[in-house]
Parts: C-alpha cells; structure tokens; sequence
C-alpha cells in the first residue's frame, strides 16, 4: 500500500513536470498581447465643449482721482508796495488779465529817461555812421559811440521790464484758486501773489499695473464715472512710460471736457475704456492649465479624439470666465478628465451638456 502511493506520487510529479516543460503557454501568451495591445487605446471617458470664436468687448476699469490740468503759482517779479488787487478767489480770469499790482513808485519816470537816452544815443550814433564811412570819424570813436548806443537799449529794455514787473498777469485762462497777499503788504521778488488753476478740460488720473497697460493706447476714448454716477465722455492723452519703482503701476490720465469748472479737482472717478477682442473663446477659467516649460494652455481633443494642449493668450478674466486667442475657429476643449490625460493620448469624449 505504502509502495502504491509512492509511485502515484511520482507519476503526478513526474506529469507535472513534463507539462512545465513542454512551454506550452499559447493560450496566456494570447492574453499578453491583448493586454499589451489594449494599453495603446485609453478607454479614459473626458467631457468637452463645443466652442466657436466670437468677437469681445473687454471693459477695462481703473480706479482715479480728478485733477487740474494745470496749476500755476504767480510770484512778484519785484520789490515794491501792493497796490490793488483785482480778483478774488474762485473767480475765472482769461489769459493776460492783471491779478496784482505794486505802486508805480518812479519806474514810469525811469523808463522815459531811458527812452530819452536811447533817442539821443541812437541820433550821435547813425550820424557818425555816416561819417565814419567818409573817413571823418575815426573807427575807436565810432566804436564807443557805438557801445553807448547798445548800452542805451539794454537800459531800455530793463526799464520797460520794471515797469511790467509791476504788475502780475495771468499766463492762462483760469480760476483763481487762492491770493496770498493783501493791499498795502510790502511784497518782496518771488513772493507767491495767486495760485491760478486751469480745470477745462480736467484730467482724471489712475494707475494701470504692468500686467494691463498694454490694453491702453494715446488717444482712445474712455468714458468717466463720477462720483455722484454722471458719466461723461473722454480720451486718454497720456500714457507713462515709465512704472513706478514700488508699485510696478503706469500713470494714465484722461482728459474731459469741463465747461463752468462743474467738476471738482480732488475728486475719486472711475475710468473705463473699451478693447474690442477679435476672435476670443470663452472658456471656464478652472481648466486653464500649464505645459510642462510654464506656459499657460489648454487641452483640445482632435475629431479623432486625440488629446492635444495648446497655448493660448488670455485677453481678460472675469465671472464669466476667460476669454483666450490664439486659437482656431471652433475647437473642442476638454473641460472634465483633462488632468488625467496627456498630449497624445485617444479618449472617448462625451459632450459636456452643462458647459
């Protein structure tokens, strides 16, 4: 009995290893290459949206203050007693109105005899002109006639100065924003006299980071809201060139009309300016991705359902989501699975209905 199970023993192992070595395998080799063959078709399910280029407008907002477009202090131009003053503050003044004036003192009387001096040495100088060239006056005589002569005009010139220094006198249209000096004061050269403010047109000005002044152009119009909400219409006349070494910002100013001075300097206004964005895709902004080397994209999928990321240029954000450029026509851009496929890779794509 005992000898029995040893032999079956035997045969079991010894069929056992006849089959082993046989290699006969077909049927898990089969199986392999099944395997194998399956991996090169992703059966991974992605969701997409259908979408078609359409043109934009972004409305770009920057937050301003308004301000004078320009302000101009008048200082005395001599020493001398204030004599009048001729306006008030907050009255308009067009350009070359007198605003202060210091006592006449003899700066009148001055400037007749300079005038007296010039006629005189003007008369000794051409007569000896003529004479000279006769060679009846010597050439060192005409000479000093000739300095005297020019010495005479500068004293002229300086006495008619004096006289006009007399009075301060409005450079531009404007509105007197404050006086800083009284009638009888003795007023000294440099002295501040008025503060003229120019505010038609008033320019509102705001700060555009380095990311967004690109959307900006000289010239373009702008609308304005005030603060009360009147909108007004305008333009952009200036563009830094330069960003603010702290705050990487533009300066930007729009000017806009503002007859009467009904706006007031110092005042927060909104700007916001209009770019027209030809052929941009609105996409949620959530499947923005990056590409390996950190350039910003998406994932498409081709008619053959072929994954493919391509760049794209972001022209703005907002609750609807990004609009991007760059980009064909009509696309299908993948908005669930697409963290899981890469370039290359063939998926079942499924029309995303609540995209």
């Amino acid at each position: 009995m005992k000898k029995k199970s040893i032999f079956s023993a035997i045969l079991i192992l010894t069929l056992i290893g006849l089959w082993v070595g046989s290699g006969y395998f077909g049927d898990d080799s089969e199986n392999i290459d099944v395997t194998e063959n399956d991996t090169k078709v992703n059966d991974f399910i992605v969701k997409y949206i259908e979408s078609n280029a359409s043109d934009f407008t972004d409305i770009f907002k920057i937050i301003g203050k308004t301000e004078a477009d320009s302000i101009v202090e008048l200082s005395m131009q001599t020493n001398g007693k204030v004599e009048n003053i001729y306006f008030k503050k907050g009255q308009n003044v067009k350009k070359g109105q007198t605003i202060c004036a210091l006592e006449t003192q003899n700066k009148y009387e001055l400037l007749e005899a300079a005038r007296a001096n010039l006629n005189d040495t003007k008369s000794k100088y051409e007569s000896q002109l003529k004479l000279a060239q006769k060679s009846f006056v010597s050439e060192n005589s005409l000479n000093s006639l000739e300095a005297s002569y020019e010495k005479a005009k500068a004293d002229y010139r300086n006495a008619e100065l004096n006289k006009e220094y007399l009075n301060v006198k409005a450079p531009i249209d404007g509105i007197i924003n404050d006086i800083n000096i009284e009638v009888g004061e003795l007023a000294t050269n440099g002295e501040i006299c008025a503060v003229l403010m120019d505010s038609d047109p008033i320019i509102v000005k705001g700060n555009v980071s380095e990311k967004n002044i690109s959307k900006l152009n000289t010239d373009a119009p702008a609308k304005v809201q005030l603060i009360g909400g009147t909108v007004l219409e305008g333009k952009i006349n200036y563009i830094s060139s330069i960003a603010d070494p702290d705050t990487r910002t533009f300066t930007v100013e729009v000017a806009i009309d503002n007859p009467n001075n009904q706006i007031k300097v110092g005042t927060t206004a909104e700007i916001f300016v209009s770019n027209q964005i030809k052929n941009s895709h609105l996409i949620p902004s959530s499947i923005l991705s990056l590409s390996d080397d950190g350039s910003i994209g998406i994932k498409i999928i081709s008619k053959e359902n072929v994954v493919e990321f391509i760049e794209v240029k972001v022209s703005n954000l907002n609750n609807e989501g990004a609009y991007v450029t760059d980009l064909p026509p009509t696309i299908r851009v993948i908005t669930v699975g697409q963290d899981f496929v890469t370039s290359g890779d063939i998926v079942n794509a499924v029309q995303d209905v609540t995209g």
